[in-house]
């Protein structure tokens, strides 16, 4: 269980956040939006309020990166180690080259490298019908190494890149091959968890607004994270009355109940990540629906999910009753336009389970 991040803010915002929690809003979730594994974590959420500061805690959709502040990740570390002495073998093994298993996995920083860089340990296929990395690593603007990474990282001065970062700049770069960033200007993120993407989005586009749809404890996490990174974003919380347009704010905070109030063919990206698959078949069915009726002729939408998800309780061994979540059985609206469709290179060499990408123009 991580501890607690730790935030400082203005009165007002503590204030406006406080409302938040306390709000109708906060407590009206469907049935149907919540897995068994979502019930869980959800509830594992901690969010406290201490004069103007706000302290969260989660685990699942909680991947704040750590912040750069040596003695309190050295203190953090050996806390660990006392609590959790055996946590240090397999560190000590990889650092000897010993194999923890008979597949030898890559973490996401090396992941990155080794599929920017076309290695062969990709296995990348040049074909029209699949990503050429060779030809997108040479495109303005996209991010083609770990270095270069760190160098350019949005909030390098705050905070150390993580795996989820990592993880973001890579789908930015899938997306910069197709479509130009700058010309998005209304973007929306169904399930975004803390809000890594979004902060990626919002830090590299032009006047982009940006609407975040989640349970809402874990838009929590969101509002927090981008609230800290950016404190003069306008932000509409889901709890706050619309006094203009939405295209007045940067980052919009709704709920899933909350989505009848984007308007239809407004949206010019649409993206969900790694979290159609930890929902429940009717809530996909909605969000689908809602990226249809809402996205504008010829906008993008993006997906990244498993292939396959037996929907299991939080130790993933206890299968529910809900069927298996898979990929090709969303339900597509066969007249877009399909542009990429093809297993995700960097998630093949960091996990077991194969994950599916796919970029759509939609069409009306």
């Amino acid at each position: 269980m991580p501890d607690y991040c730790e935030y400082s803010f203005s009165a007002d915002f503590v204030n406006r956040l406080r409302k938040y929690v306390t709000s109708r809003e906060y407590q009206d979730v469907a049935t149907y939006s919540k897995s068994e594994y979502w019930q869980h974590f959800s509830d594992v959420i901690d969010i406290r309020f201490l004069d103007n500061k706000v302290m969260l805690k989660g685990e699942s959709g909680f991947y704040i990166p750590q912040r750069k502040d040596v003695q309190k990740r050295v203190k953090r570390n050996v806390t660990k180690l006392i609590r959790e002495p055996l946590s240090l073998i397999p560190f000590l093994r990889r650092k000897i080259g010993m194999q923890t298993s008979e597949i030898k996995l890559l973490n996401y920083f090396d992941a990155f490298d080794k599929v920017m860089g076309h290695d062969r340990v990709a296995n990348i296929v040049l074909s029209p019908n699949r990503i050429n990395f060779k030809e997108l690593a040479q495109k303005p603007g996209i991010i083609s190494s770990v270095d270069d990474m760190r160098q350019q990282f949005f909030a390098k001065d705050k905070y150390s890149l993580n795996a989820q970062i990592v993880e973001a700049y890579y789908y930015y770069n899938l997306l910069s091959g197709f479509l130009d960033p700058t010309s998005i200007k209304t973007a929306l993120e169904i399930g975004g968890g803390n809000g890594n993407l979004a902060s990626l989005f919002y830090s590299s586009m032009d006047n982009c607004t940006i609407i975040n749809v989640d349970l809402p404890k874990t838009l929590c996490l969101a509002i927090v994270f981008i609230a800290d990174l950016f404190p003069q974003a306008k932000m509409l919380l889901p709890h706050e009355e619309r006094s203009q347009d939405l295209n007045h704010y940067d980052f919009i905070f709704l709920t899933p109940k909350q989505i009848y109030m984007i308007e239809d063919n407004t949206i010019d990206l649409a993206i969900n990540t790694d979290s159609f698959q930890e929902m429940p078949h009717r809530q996909i069915s909605e969000y689908f629906k809602l990226i249809q009726r809402c996205c504008k002729k010829n906008a993008y939408f993006f997906t990244s999910n498993r292939v396959e998800k037996i929907p299991c309780g939080p130790n993933n061994q206890q299968e529910t009753s809900e069927t298996p979540t898979r990929f090709s059985d969303y339900p597509w609206d066969s007249a877009n336009e399909v542009l990429v469709y093809e297993i995700c290179r960097l998630k093949r060499l960091v996990q077991l389970d194969d994950v599916f990408i796919r970029l759509e123009r939609v069409k009306k």
